[in-house]
């Protein structure tokens, strides 16, 4: 048997310059977008859906931005959905807090249906472990989302684009 035939070397492009003895660490500088030794590097605005990077709203487009999520505890998706497909042309900022208030709405009814479902099938067994189980969980969700509600309407009427978390509501309609 015989072994490996031997393998020829890789040809490297030769470099103008030789390589700097010095650290890379010392290299670094302000203007090439990288952080030098002792830095943090920029890891871009802190609120990716802060007020600043957009244009201000007009004061009609902060009231029903904060209308379509008041809408929500009481009218499900019915007027979120109204204000959106009524202004989603006209104005981005009620566009985006409606389409939001929407996608809440309906992920709130989600998580109804399926608490009825959890309840219902703990009914089969016992009612008492039912009532036990199903209806703190269903407070809880609830309370969760009249907090999220609450506090994103106060962001919608100051102006400011706020993003509920994901895991709370899934995004349905953009």
């Amino acid at each position: 048997m015989t072994g490996n035939p031997s393998r020829p070397a890789p040809e490297w492009p030769a470099t103008a310059a030789p390589a700097s003895p010095q650290p890379r660490d010392a290299l670094g500088s302000r203007s090439d977008g990288f952080a030098t030794a002792g830095q943090r590097p920029h890891t871009g605005p802190q609120e990716p859906w802060s007020s600043e990077l957009r244009e201000a709203p007009e004061p009609d487009d902060e009231r029903l931005g904060m209308l379509s999520y008041l809408g929500v505890p009481f009218l499900g998706p019915v007027l979120p959905l109204a204000v959106f497909l009524s202004k989603r042309h006209t104005s981005a900022f009620v566009r985006y807090h409606s389409a939001q208030a929407v996608s809440l709405a309906v992920t709130a009814l989600l998580y109804t249906i399926c608490v009825l479902v959890l309840g219902g099938m703990l009914a089969l067994d016992s009612l008492n472990l039912a009532l036990a189980i199903a209806v703190p969980v269903a407070a809880l969700l609830w309370l969760a989302i009249l907090g999220y509600v609450i506090l994103a309407g106060l962001r919608a009427y100051r102006g400011q684009y706020y993003r509920i978390p994901s895991w709370l509501c899934a995004t349905i309609v953009r």
